[in-house]
């Protein structure tokens, strides 16, 4: 999957690697962009449908951003001792369990646990990013990546506010 620059240029001896594993890890830090920035926009309509104070619903919030501040070292030593492609499966399904456990949640004690498990996935999630990045790219192709990385979770937000902002509009 792999092809070399073209002839001619500055980097003749250069290897450049295919993006397509990029697309993947970029994807998945949307989905953690994305739950960080629809939860403030969908708060209104949670507090509504649990019957509870906006601060039991920003616990939520809180409970997701203390998982990620606290387990990042414990994620950063398993993507080393099972391997960043590895950790990045198992975590990216740990997500969409709990993110599916936040669509189906009866109660705010339960968004709260969702919040939670997807905090813990994330922890792991991010050192994964990385060390995908720095496993798959290179010198300049490599920079390209960390930037778009960056870029996916700028972009992410921006989208999930429209799209959280629309949908708790139109659809409730």
């Amino acid at each position: 999957m792999s092809t070399t620059a073209a002839a001619g240029s500055p980097a003749d001896d250069t290897v450049r690697a295919s993006w397509v594993p990029m697309v993947a890890i970029a994807l998945g830090q949307v989905l953690m962009s994305f739950n960080v920035a629809a939860l403030p926009v969908s708060m209104s309509g949670m507090v509504a449908s649990f019957g509870v104070p906006p601060t039991t619903v920003a616990t939520g919030i809180v409970m997701y951003s203390l998982a990620v501040a606290g387990l990042v070292m414990l994620g950063a030593k398993l993507n080393q001792r099972f391997g960043a492609g590895r950790v990045f499966r198992v975590m990216v399904g740990m997500f969409v369990i709990a993110q599916a456990m936040m669509v189906f949640a009866p109660t705010a004690t339960v968004m709260i646990a969702a919040q939670g498990v997807a905090g813990t996935a994330a922890a792991a999630l991010v050192p994964s990013l990385v060390a995908l990045i720095a496993h798959h790219y290179q010198g300049r192709q490599q920079a390209t990546a960390v930037g778009t990385l960056g870029s996916a979770r700028a972009g992410a937000g921006v989208a999930a506010f429209l799209i959280g902002g629309i949908l708790g509009t139109f659809v409730g």
